[in-house]
């Protein structure tokens, strides 16, 4: 035990972990209940109430373990300010959520008042990150459409540390114990499965429930040898023209397996195999994604195996410190590191024909 608290962010890692599966039992609650439905934000885009409790006790959670870090998160409070009556249906998720064990829970802070709540919650929603110092990503509900039909979603968790990750942790759900990653193998008794992992210690997942963290088991990083294109598996959040054509091109089905949650595409690379890829393309050249979809997940990506590589179409190395978006990166290329070069070629022939 002495050694485990030894080693590098090793009590970040465990209030990190109980915050999230605090996070992910409140989310797992509402989304079994008629609470699920979604209510349009300021700016028209979905979001549930189960949105708004998990960046609360995310936040307030992290922030009185490590109170000089920084958050960088989806939701901000200013739906819950213009709507008294949403804001106290937040407010009774928050104030109630607890874990039922009580060394584990007393960890974990809790807003006081509604006030608190929604200023905790602005943490994140009016934070910037950037490149020095540390601040935590993360995204309450990744896949607010899929958690609404009862489908993969996660809650998601990450210390960035001078722009890159160092911790990341993700709570699924409805992520089924057995079989494999699809929007309809949920795991409709349990509380699903934990990811997490810390640079250059590994990855590891664990069952959830609703008090202490249950035993880990450490995903393999054992190597496989090398994978050929034509047995690449694409996993992606809907059938697109660009990924088709790369599939058509390195001479592999299509699709592959589709999930709406960003965060769940990652899980699925994860636990599918080295076989298993991913491809991002975005519309346009200036579109930019928002670090919050990404950070974590991708170090619990690279750290499940050493020929893991994550890169974007041009081959660079994500950073996570341009501010909220990912503004120095356009696009994701996931995928094992023997075929990941090909793949960035196919890609950059896909895209010199738009």
């Amino acid at each position: 035990m002495a050694i485990l608290h030894a080693l590098p962010y090793a009590h970040e890692r465990r209030i990190a972990e109980l915050a999230v599966q605090r996070a992910s039992v409140v989310a797992k609650n509402v989304c079994r209940s008629t609470l699920r439905a979604a209510i349009s934000k300021l700016d028209a885009s979905p979001v549930t109430i189960a949105d708004f409790a998990a960046q609360a006790l995310l936040i307030s959670a992290i922030h009185a373990a490590f109170p000089a870090d920084g958050f960088v998160g989806e939701e901000d409070a200013s739906t819950l300010r213009a709507d008294p009556q949403l804001a106290n249906q937040v407010w009774n998720l928050v104030s109630t959520a607890h874990l039922d064990n009580a060394e584990s829970d007393a960890l974990l802070a809790t807003p006081a008042t509604v006030a608190e709540m929604c200023e905790v919650i602005d943490l994140g929603g009016r934070g910037n990150g950037g490149r020095t110092g540390r601040f935590w990503a993360l995204d309450p509900i990744d896949g607010t459409a899929a958690f609404i039909k009862n489908q993969q979603y996660a809650v998601s968790l990450a210390l960035i540390e001078d722009g890159r990750e160092v911790l990341g942790v993700l709570g699924c759900p409805n992520l089924s114990p057995s079989g494999p990653v699809t929007e309809t193998n949920v795991d409709a008794d349990g509380m699903g499965l934990m990811l997490s992992a810390v640079r250059h210690q590994g990855a590891v997942t664990r069952p959830m429930g609703p008090g202490a963290l249950q035993p880990a088991r450490e995903i393999s990083r054992a190597s496989e040898g090398t994978v050929e294109p034509k047995d690449v598996h694409f996993i992606d959040s809907k059938a697109t023209h660009e990924v088709r054509s790369l599939a058509r091109e390195i001479k592999t089905q299509y699709p592959g397996t589709e999930l709406y949650s960003s965060h769940m595409r990652y899980v699925a690379l994860i636990l599918g195999g080295r076989t298993r890829a991913h491809v991002r393309i975005p519309k346009t050249r200036h579109a930019a994604s928002y670090i919050w979809d990404h950070a974590g997940a991708q170090l619990i990506y690279t750290e499940s195996g050493r020929e893991k590589k994550v890169t974007d179409l041009q081959g660079k190395e994500i950073d996570f410190g341009g501010g909220r978006q990912m503004s120095e990166n356009w696009g994701v290329v996931a995928a094992d590191e023997t075929v990941h070069a090909r793949i960035l070629e196919v890609v950059g022939e896909v895209l010199r024909r738009r």
